[in-house]
């Protein structure tokens, strides 16, 4: 995007640009509460809950529903807990979340750079070649860029004819897998956030290979059904994933000199500064004046992030929801009936999130009350996390109201109904790969 692109574009009512810099208020205070402790994390919270109310019009009813009704249970539960014993958790409520919101925040900013390295060629290509780059390339792209790798490519894909049925399903299974491992998507957030003590290298590589398998099935789900040599993909230069690679290992290595340091920290904190160096670099490279890339990052603040809105709202209540709920079973002594967490209680929740997600139930809503009432019981953090990662990657796929499917409904008039039915065969031999790794894992001690 050059600095004439994003001054040209149309400017976002005030109350939206003062939520973006309030969203980017949030993610320089949470970095510093990750980074030093020097200001307390509800600070960041604060901010988080103040751009969420000015984004509040911007907010789908359905989400709007369900981030009140969990709103809701979680301060009631916080009432009773406050009535019970002496613990105040209002604070820590009112900053649950905020790390994951910030990174959510913080990774809409590696678009300004990744995105750039998606191809621009005007060549059609068709084939089953077309269709393996188009499937890796949206699983690779999405795992950094998340959402908007999908829209890129749907976006290309819908220029010459109509995005097909067959286009669709393609898009959603490569982008939905890759939450199996990325450290960008909110899924890792939200698995690390609602299972301390998880650790992001353990689960990004034993996600791998439960990606790598479920792409094969999937392309090869696809390629049974149709005559794959008339498919048209993308037009992905696979040398570009460099980027994607490179920020991912990035990530890893900065985990590994900083342990210290918390994960979602590192992604925010590299997710805001990467994309600000690097256009600070090319436009002093071309000679553009002013030599800086001041001007797309501001628009990017200002117009970009606000779009958040709905996920925003959403991911605050679930905080509140799972803190209300950790309270009351702490209050009140409750339990589940078991006291350790195992591959069949992991395979157990799978199945009820899969299940939650295809009749509307956000996955964020069920972790956060998994993670509640799980809190007092025995439970291997990193089983516990790939479990939440699994739940959200199978939910998103087989779910017709996921806001992947939702967004390829609103935008490209495909049947989201259809293709939930073309996902389920897929969706069922996902789910039981995923069950099988949860007892390989379990079973050989890596989780």
């Amino acid at each position: 995007m050059s600095n004439h692109q994003a001054s040209s574009q149309p400017s976002s009512p005030v109350h939206v640009c003062v939520a973006g810099i309030t969203l980017y208020l949030m993610i320089l205070l949470s970095v510093v509460n990750g980074l030093s402790g020097a200001v307390p994390s509800w600070w960041a919270g604060v901010a988080g809950w103040l751009a969420a109310l000015l984004l509040l019009r911007r907010v789908r009813r359905m989400q709007l529903l369900q981030s009140g009704l969990m709103l809701l249970v979680g301060v009631s539960c916080l009432l009773w807990s406050f009535a019970h014993s002496e613990a105040v958790l209002w604070l820590k409520a009112l900053s649950a979340n905020q790390a994951l919101v910030t990174m959510l925040a913080a990774v809409s900013f590696l678009r300004l750079i990744a995105a750039s390295s998606m191809s621009e060629s005007h060549s059609e290509p068709q084939g089953k070649s077309a269709f393996w780059k188009t499937l890796l390339g949206v699983h690779f792209f999405g795992s950094i860029i998340n959402l908007s790798a999908m829209m890129i490519m749907a976006e290309r894909l819908n220029q010459k004819q109509s995005l097909t049925m067959t286009q669709a399903a393609t898009l959603s299974r490569g982008f939905g897998t890759a939450a199996l491992w990325s450290p960008f998507f909110a899924a890792m957030g939200v698995a690390l956030t609602n299972a301390p003590g998880a650790h992001l290298f353990v689960l990004a590589i034993a996600g791998l290979p439960i990606a790598g398998v479920a792409l094969w099935l999937a392309g090869t789900d696809i390629t049974k059904e149709i005559e794959v040599e008339e498919f048209k993909g993308y037009p992905l230069d696979l040398s570009a994933l460099w980027m994607p690679t490179l920020l991912a290992i990035s990530i890893m290595a900065c985990h590994f000199l900083l342990p210290l340091v918390p994960v979602l920290t590192l992604i925010s904190f590299l997710s805001i500064l990467l994309p600000f160096v690097v256009l600070v670099f090319k436009k002093s490279a071309i000679g553009e004046k002013p030599p800086t890339g001041l001007p797309v990052y501001k628009h990017h603040i200002l117009n970009v992030i606000p779009n958040i809105g709905s996920e925003l709202l959403l991911f605050l209540a679930a905080g509140v929801l799972a803190v209300g709920i950790g309270s009351v079973m702490t209050s009140a002594d409750l339990t589940l009936g078991f006291t350790s967490f195992g591959a069949w209680q992991a395979s157990g929740l799978l199945i009820i999130s899969v299940v939650l997600a295809i009749v509307g139930v956000h996955p964020v809503i069920t972790v956060a009350t998994a993670g509640g009432l799980l809190a007092n019981i025995n439970v291997a953090p990193d089983l516990l996390a790939m479990t939440f990662l699994m739940c959200w990657s199978g939910g998103v796929i087989a779910s017709p109201l996921s806001g992947m499917h939702l967004t390829l409904s609103g935008r490209f008039n495909i049947s989201n109904f259809q293709l939930f039915m073309r996902n389920r065969r897929f969706s069922v031999k996902f789910l039981l790969l995923q069950i099988s790794f949860l007892h390989l894992y379990n079973a050989l001690g890596v989780l």
